[in-house]
């Protein structure tokens, strides 16, 4: 399989390289409009850079990744899904609710194969809160996600300084690392997020996207949820960011921290725990090899712009609620 790789300064991208490394796969060629780690990434690959997104484009290839900026990420899948070449395509895929849903749109009716990588589905949290460990979708009642991540510099740092600014980025903490849990408590219920009320605060004045965020969610079920985020963690290489959550299911409370996992049956005196991979940097060359398998055996994508469209529906509902000091807002879901 021949890969094109867009926008190599993306701070997922290194990632990925474990997986891009496989047998039988071969890096063509990348590009790098940010002019950061293009060059280091072409000789890790020993592959050709590309002076910008136009050129690659005009190479031969059998599927792209996508990292571009997410102001420049809906024209870029536009292109590719008008040639027909199947993608993964980093969330949020686009600005906004209307550039998401014109996408996915656009790819059903080319019947064009596009995965957007909600690397907790394929995590051992998602495994573990599963109906094969007793955790039907209709017995959840409430959720709560915790997830800090490091500062805003550390963008900076990685030549992703745009991911500061609301016209590149759309959206902040909550946009950036809330909507995994938008998307994983979807799945795990069954049923779509309804309503919503949210707070942020944003702290250096140069930032215009939110730096910390509290979403409140419920869905069609009638489940409640509840996500903090923020880029507010004095983050290092070993300790990276504060992750914990509670899950209160009608046959079990389960609790996470660090790396354990306690689940307290209804029916049982004393908890139980066990050590759980919860780096969600492990997972991300674990869901591209999901795409590549489902896309080479005909079946639709694990996680795509379905998905993706209902995450950013919520989201932008909550940024509505938190412009309108925590008002509760309606979701606008698409038919």
């Amino acid at each position: 399989m021949k890969i094109a790789v867009f926008d190599v300064s993306h701070w997922h991208f290194p990632l990925y390289l474990p997986a891009l490394r496989d047998p039988g796969i071969e890096v063509v060629g990348i590009s790098d409009t940010a002019s950061f780690a293009g060059a280091r990434v072409s000789d890790q690959l020993d592959c050709k850079l590309y002076s910008s997104n136009e050129d690659l484009l005009k190479e031969d290839f059998d599927f792209a990744l996508v990292f571009s900026r997410h102001s420049e990420m809906a024209g870029l899948a536009g292109r590719l899904i008008g040639r027909g070449i199947p993608f993964l395509i980093e969330k949020p895929c686009g600005l906004n609710l209307q550039e998401v849903r014109g996408i996915r749109q656009l790819a059903e009716k080319h019947g064009v194969y596009v995965s957007v990588p909600f690397i907790i589905r394929v995590s051992d949290l998602a495994s573990r809160l599963s109906p094969a460990e007793g955790f039907t979708p209709e017995g959840f009642q409430h959720f709560s996600f915790r997830f800090i991540v490091g500062s805003v510099e550390r963008y900076e740092r990685n030549g992703c300084s745009w991911m500061l600014n609301k016209q590149h980025a759309g959206g902040g903490s909550l946009l950036n690392v809330g909507i995994h849990f938008i998307d994983l408590i979807a799945s795990l219920t069954s049923a779509p997020i309804i309503h919503v009320s949210a707070q942020s605060r944003t702290y250096r004045p140069d930032v215009t996207v939110d730096e910390q965020a509290v979403l409140t969610c419920q869905n069609a079920a009638g489940q409640i949820g509840v996500i903090e985020t923020g880029y507010l963690y004095p983050s290092t290489a070993e300790d990276q960011r504060d992750f914990a959550f509670s899950v209160s299911h009608g046959s079990s409370y389960v609790r996470g921290y660090a790396d354990q996992l306690y689940v307290k049956a209804r029916d049982q005196r004393q908890a139980r725990s066990t050590t759980v991979e919860y780096n969600t940097d492990e997972y991300y060359p674990v869901f591209l090899r999901r795409s590549w398998a489902d896309l080479t055996q005909g079946r639709p994508p694990f996680a795509g712009l379905r998905e993706a469209e209902h995450a950013i529906a919520v989201i932008e509902a909550a940024y509505r609620s938190a412009a309108n000091g925590g008002a509760p807002q309606t979701v606008e879901h698409a038919p």
